[in-house]
């Protein structure tokens, strides 16, 4: 083996160690609502509820709570929103307005 080819295979070797690496991450902001959910007549309505927000482009988390007839959605407002959540309960047979927004 030349010294050139040792060279050669050392550069190659070493390379990785000394190349910057970028990372691109995409921040996703996400915004949860609670809302107030009507018709809710049994227990068995949430699971109703929660197929329809979850079938939702954007939607991450869907809790559905029968006691407080609420569902709490975490959701990616560049993909859906609020009323796009709602016209899915609605459409579900259970409307909905919302309670409480947050970021």
């Amino acid at each position: 083996m030349t010294i050139r080819t040792l060279f050669f295979i050392v550069s190659l070797l070493t390379t990785p160690l000394f190349m910057q690496t970028i990372h691109a991450e995409a921040v996703v902001q996400v915004k949860n609502v609670t809302l107030a959910m009507q018709n809710m007549t049994c227990a068995m309505c949430k699971f109703t509820i929660k197929k329809a927000l979850q079938g939702v482009e954007g939607v991450q988390e869907v809790n559905v709570d029968y006691d407080s007839k609420t569902a709490s959605v975490t959701f990616d407002p560049q993909k859906t929103s609020s009323e796009a959540l709602i016209k899915a309960t609605t459409d579900a047979g259970y409307p909905a307005t919302v309670r409480q927004l947050n970021k």
